[in-house]
């Protein structure tokens, strides 16, 4: 047991682990770590989502740099655990995403919020940082810890509903208008805007390595909508852009690769799409975009992920999105339908060299104009 302990004291996010699961009361006193508590107070991050990995890292990094220590959690969901590996972060898993079913995620919620708070409740929090985690943000309303909000997804809006009326502070786009986080709850004195798009915190520290698929160009990226969301209203495990992709490669000269969000959407995919090459979904994303020609994206991230890394971008998000409108009119992508994804599709393969050329260098110029929104982290993190 001492082994064990001594282990534990070099791993403290461990050492949480254990103390919630095994309830024990005196957890700190009994490794020798009751300074630890007293004079290293913890910055909370919940991430629920591979974006959500991706700003933790950094926000980590401003948590050392003013002397507080990074408590990192997550869940059990498809890519989560091999993206937390390619950025070398290291959660403490707890729960899991409930499914497309109602009753499923109201039951994965409320068992999550319990072993959340098994794990926090005996260690000094100072503040609880997450992108709209119905489970962290409630446990800090809760227990009266200041909690900052990123978000850019009102569209989210039973997410939005749980999470935005609880918040002390929201963190969010100036492409946002004030009034859609207003209306779901939000006091007027907790937003701070921003000009620019999340993404921004890591385009511009990442370092991209393309991959060599030996697919013959040009090679064009899809990713479908994330059919599990409460959102997206389907009974689909694919996407509706299916058809519309199936057609295209009939009458267009491309390679279609494709980067699935689950398991089941593999599967059902690569029956759909049997000519295209459907990779597993826990690949990294920034690398597929920086070894594809062409991206076609039924969601959020990755698509203004394609946009300022400069790729030739169609978006296919089912509803309308403030993100891409403005994204949209700076000429960053293109709005598609499944009706005119063909005619758009082949338009750009058509003038690649000329279109690609033309992205690249709008998109370093957009990225280098918007604000840094890890800055405002920052500077509330005090």
């Amino acid at each position: 047991m001492v082994l064990c302990y001594k282990k534990i004291a070099r791993y403290p996010q461990v050492f949480l682990m254990l103390s919630a699961a095994t309830h024990l009361d005196e957890p700190l006193r009994l490794i020798g770590l009751t300074h630890y508590k007293k004079m290293m107070p913890f910055i909370w991050f919940d991430a629920l989502t591979p974006k959500h990995l991706r700003i933790a890292k950094y926000v980590e990094q401003v948590a050392m740099r003013k002397g507080y220590r990074f408590l990192l959690t997550s869940r059990e969901y498809d890519e989560l655990p091999s993206l937390s590996k390619i950025l070398s972060l290291r959660p403490i898993y707890v729960g899991e995403h409930g499914g497309s079913d109602l009753r499923k995620k109201f039951e994965a919620s409320v068992k999550r919020l319990l072993e959340l708070y098994k794990i926090i409740e005996n260690i000094d929090i100072k503040y609880v940082v997450c992108h709209a985690s119905p489970e962290a943000t409630r446990i800090g309303f809760g227990l009266g810890l200041p909690t900052i909000n990123i978000n850019d997804s009102p569209h989210a809006e039973a997410v939005a509903r749980l999470t935005v009326p609880l918040t002390t502070k929201l963190i969010s786009s100036d492409f946002i208008p004030a009034n859609a986080w207003y209306k779901l709850g939000l006091a007027r004195s907790a937003l701070i805007n921003y000009h620019g798009i999340e993404s921004v915190i890591w385009l511009k520290r990442e370092k991209i390595f393309p991959k060599d698929f030996g697919l013959r160009r040009p090679i064009v990226l899809f990713r479908p909508e994330e059919v599990k969301a409460s959102y997206v209203k389907t009974s689909t495990n694919s996407s509706y852009l299916t058809p519309a992709l199936k057609a295209a490669q009939k009458t267009l000269r491309f390679s279609l690769l494709v980067l699935p969000r689950y398991r089941s959407q593999r599967v059902a995919l690569q029956d759909e799409l049997p000519d295209a090459v459907v990779l597993d979904s826990q690949e990294e994303g920034l690398s597929l975009i920086a070894s594809s020609d062409v991206f076609i994206g039924a969601g959020g991230t990755m698509t203004w992920e394609a946009a300022l890394l400069g790729k030739p971008t169609l978006s296919a998000f089912p509803k309308s999105l403030y993100i891409e409108k403005a994204l949209s009119k700076i000429g960053l992508l293109s709005h598609v339908t499944k009706s005119n994804l063909g005619n758009k599709l082949g338009y750009i393969l058509g003038n690649l060299e000329k279109i690609s050329a033309r992205q690249s260098e709008l998109a370093r110029l957009t990225l280098q104009s918007f604000q840094d929104p890890l800055e405002l982290i920052s500077s509330i993190i005090t």
